[in-house]
């Protein structure tokens, strides 16, 4: 308001204003004018008999203030004035969208009253916006959630929306206005975005032309509140095996939380994590057997410590397909040894691995081990890469480099970059850098530097087994629940070590050899391309059986579960993801041929059964992506659904089936802030303005002076601004001041 009483115009009139001087025809004649008068000015300063007797400073001084006079007097002679547009009064429009999804039902200001966001939202347009835009534009009044909705009036809204959509929503509403004189489009909105299949961005709305004011309402944030903000979860395990979920829990302040996994009624999972100061978001893992064959709906849980404001967002349901399938490993091994047969028998009795093995016996002689054909590994290391590609998991063990060509050393890189499976190499005197597998591309995807320049990094040692921080809540190294470093520290010394060179960056130690004082990398991991690479410094972990007694289960608890988990981060050429969008359910497969190319002349089909028994049949279209089909379908009655796909090419046809659960979370529950940063970002990107609800008067001011529609070419004089005058009087009276405090009046 001080800006307009002193220039006579708000501050939006100068920031699209051109400055004219209305009384000016030609201005090489008002210069020339100017000058003269400084010039006569500067003549009398310096002749003038009054001043003679001051300093040349002093003079200057005088002189300056007395032109600064004169051309002020001058200048506004000339008639300045500001050139700009303004808004037609009834000849655009101006639409108000506000939101009603769920989250607009919280409170705005919890520490004011328990009136909710919408209803904050509804007063202030009613009682204030629409007032103040009613004689410069009509108003057109839509609400959204998932999407927007116009409407007469707002008497009797509710939030009911279970997701919101704001950016498509907007730009739904920008749309129908094409063509039409639209001013501006206001949104009063928490800033909530919650559809996760929405692929518009803040620059996608800047096409329209249009200036999206925001207005916020919510907190910024909740102090104490603790939120379960996702759990990541395969779709499909084997029968028992271990299955780790990936936690993400969000939170406003620091204690102790409670992660709990459940089965029904069935406790499967606890674990206590801490809530940092230093960081508002927390990701751990849980881990729970995956129990017999069937569907699982499991619930993920999390006990905040006191203070969380809103208990509805701390559970997120999941559903898991208990499921007969194999994962194919392949071990290659140059020269007998303790550890390949003891390894053997450690897979022996898992009904999900199949182990297939290739070992040297002698330079001429060859044992293969788990081939399911004839012909398989006939020829030593795979002769294509369809072959190749057939295995989830690759053992490498004591066998030279040499022993492959620099294709299959290719291969073997691709296998997991492109393929997505995972490699684990061994300890061993053809092992590692003793083997030469320091040649590219395969040294690339390993976690650790080799070098064979240093001499042999294998021999004998005596050391313990400790596992790493990391260790503890990685699957691929959780020998019993509960028992974290004990269930290590009573196996029976290593016999042997395989110096390791420098880590990579993407690396992770889980499991270290003790030495005394000597600590070093064990069981190294880093994920690299599709898939995983490690590296495992010993051949003796036999030991753990040979050493312990018969009933010790540690040993082939430690080998199962290792490859189990390396077989289950393997990608496969075929698969099928559903996401769920607010009421609507997105299938998608993934369709490869045999060596994990798009493959082409592919159909799919999905039949859902629905949770009241009904079906529906739905064709699955290729997308952007090349191998990708999908479909939406809407559900209808929450429960579980059944989701068969059909793939058929031309090797035949496949079906996948999968399971989902819909009507269970809701998205608005999650994140119960006002998102400002986005509301921030959707005005600024349009070349509107975000506002704080208190401040919303001067919007018909901006939108007068701003923005699009038909517009009116108007002169706002300048002259009579009260700053002028002001500063015309200040330098006169600083004049005098001076003239009278040197003696010079």
């Amino acid at each position: 308001m001080w800006f307009e009483s002193l220039f006579g115009y708000p501050v939006a009139a100068f920031a699209s204003a051109v400055l004219v001087f209305s009384n000016v025809i030609d201005p090489l004649w008002w210069i020339i004018g100017a000058v003269l008068v400084c010039a006569v000015i500067i003549a009398s300063v310096v002749v003038g008999e009054r001043i003679k007797r001051l300093a040349g400073w002093q003079r200057s001084i005088i002189a300056g203030l007395q032109c600064g006079v004169a051309l002020g007097v001058i200048g506004l002679l000339a008639g300045p004035a500001l050139q700009t547009t303004t808004l037609q009064p009834g000849a655009n429009s101006v639409a108000v969208l506000v939101d009603t999804s769920g989250s607009m039902d919280f409170q705005n200001d919890p520490a004011a009253g328990d009136q909710t966001r919408l209803d904050a939202a509804v007063d202030l347009v009613t009682r204030q916006l629409i007032p103040a835009l009613a004689d410069l534009a009509e108003i057109v009044v839509f609400t959204f959630d998932s999407s927007a909705v116009r409407l007469e009036s707002l008497a009797g809204v509710a939030a009911s929306g279970a997701g919101t959509n704001l950016l498509a929503s907007t730009n739904a509403v920008l749309s129908s206005f094409r063509g039409m004189p639209l001013a501006a489009v206001v949104v009063l909105s928490d800033g909530a975005d919650n559809d996760v299949d929405s692929t518009l961005d803040t620059a996608d709305l800047t096409t329209h032309g249009v200036p999206v004011h925001t207005i916020g309402f919510g907190p910024v944030s909740l102090p104490g509140e603790v939120q379960l903000a996702d759990v990541r979860l395969a779709a499909d395990a084997p029968p028992g095996s271990r299955v780790s979920a990936s936690v993400i829990i969000e939170h406003a302040s620091a204690g102790e939380a409670i992660v709990r996994v459940r089965d029904g009624g069935t406790l499967l999972a606890q674990r206590t994590v801490q809530l940092p100061v230093d960081s508002p978001t927390v990701r751990t893992r849980i881990e729970f057997d995956s129990g017999s064959a069937g569907i699982r709906e499991l619930s993920f849980e999390v006990e905040p410590p006191a203070g969380d404001q809103l208990a509805l967002n701390n559970r997120i349901q999941r559903l898991l397909t208990v499921n007969e399938r194999h994962r194919r490993i392949l071990y290659l091994e140059g020269e007998p040894r303790w550890e390949y047969k003891f390894l053997r028998r450690a897979v022996a009795g898992d009904d999900v691995l199949e182990l297939v093995s290739w070992l040297r016996t002698t330079d001429r002689k060859t044992y293969r081990q788990g081939v399911s054909r004839e012909e398989e590994l006939a020829d030593g290391f795979p002769q294509d890469l369809a072959s190749l590609y057939s295995y989830d998991v690759i053992v490498l063990g004591s066998l030279a480099a040499t022993s492959l060509t620099s294709q299959q050393h290719a291969w073997l890189e691709s296998f997991v970059a492109e393929r997505g499976g995972s490699l684990l190499a061994l300890a061993g005197r053809e092992a590692l850098a003793d083997g030469g597998w320091d040649v590219q591309p395969l040294a690339a995807a390993l976690p650790v530097v080799l070098n064979r320049q240093s001499g042999p990094t294998y021999g004998p040692v005596q050391g313990s087994v400790r596992p790493t921080r990391e260790g503890l809540t990685s699957p691929l190294t959780r020998l019993a629940d509960g028992e974290g470093v004990a269930a290590w520290e009573t196996l029976p010394a290593l016999g042997d070590y395989q110096r390791l060179g420098e880590l990579k960056p993407a690396a992770t130690t889980l499991l270290e050899l003790v030495q005394g004082e000597t600590v070093s990398p064990l069981l190294v991991t880093q994920p690299y391309g599709l898939g995983t690479t490690a590296v495992l410094a010993t051949a003796t972990t036999w030991r753990w059986q040979m050493r312990t007694p018969p009933d010790d289960p540690r040993h082939a608890i430690f080998w199962r579960q290792l490859l189990r988990q390396l077989a289950e981060t393997a990608q496969r050429p075929r698969n099928v993801d559903l996401v769920i969008d607010g009421d609507n359910l997105v299938v998608r497969a993934w369709v490869r041929d045999e060596t994990f190319e798009p493959a082409r002349n592919v159909s799919a089909s999905a039949l859902i059964s629905h949770a009241d028994r009904s079906q529906t049949r739905l064709n699955l279209a290729p997308g952007a992506v090349p191998g990708v089909l999908a479909a939406r379908h809407v559900f209808g009655a929450p429960g579980v659904y059944r989701v068969d796909v059909e793939l058929k090419d031309e090797s035949g046809t496949q079906t996948m089936t999968r399971f989902v659960r819909s009507g269970v979370e809701n998205r608005e529950y999650f994140r119960p802030v006002q998102n400002e940063s986005l509301l921030r970002r959707l005005a600024d990107a349009t070349g509107g303005r975000y506002w704080a609800p208190e401040d919303v008067a001067e919007i018909a001011t901006a939108l007068t002076f701003s923005g699009t529609g038909i517009r009116s070419v108007e002169f706002l004089p300048l002259w009579q601004a009260p700053i002028f005058f002001a500063l015309l009087v200040l330098m006169k009276l600083a004049e005098w001041s001076l003239r009278r405090y040197w003696g010079s009046i």
